[in-house]
């Protein structure tokens, strides 16, 4: 919710969002080049609230979606990768996985940069 110039209070999620290239085989290589993988995270712990990521089928970005909602950045990162690779089979698991990576990244450089 906009809360004009000055905010109230410190929003309690950031949304961070990553990307990587996808392989030529793939559906959403055409329409999009990359995957995107956006993740809503709470401030203070770090959880991921949400996420959903570009990939063409509705219920990939779903189930990867089931994945990582819960998982603790960086802290689960490891774990929710190896369960990506273990449970989603699709083509574009390695760029899922790459952009995962890079949305983490830009929650480590946050975290550096934010009082």
């Amino acid at each position: 919710r906009y809360m004009g110039s000055a905010m109230k209070s410190k929003p309690k999620t950031v949304l961070l969002v990553g990307y990587a290239k996808l392989p030529e085989e793939t559906a959403a290589q055409s329409l999009y080049g990359t995957v995107g993988v956006a993740l809503e995270v709470e401030r203070e712990t770090g959880i991921v609230m949400g996420s959903s990521c570009t990939l063409v089928l509705a219920m990939a970005s779903d189930f990867i979606g089931r994945i990582l909602r819960g998982t603790r950045l960086p802290d689960d990162l490891d774990g929710a990768i190896a369960e990506i690779s273990a449970r989603y089979l699709g083509p574009a698991q390695g760029a899922v996985v790459a952009a995962l990576r890079a949305a983490n990244d830009r929650w480590e450089s946050y975290r550096r940069e934010s009082p």
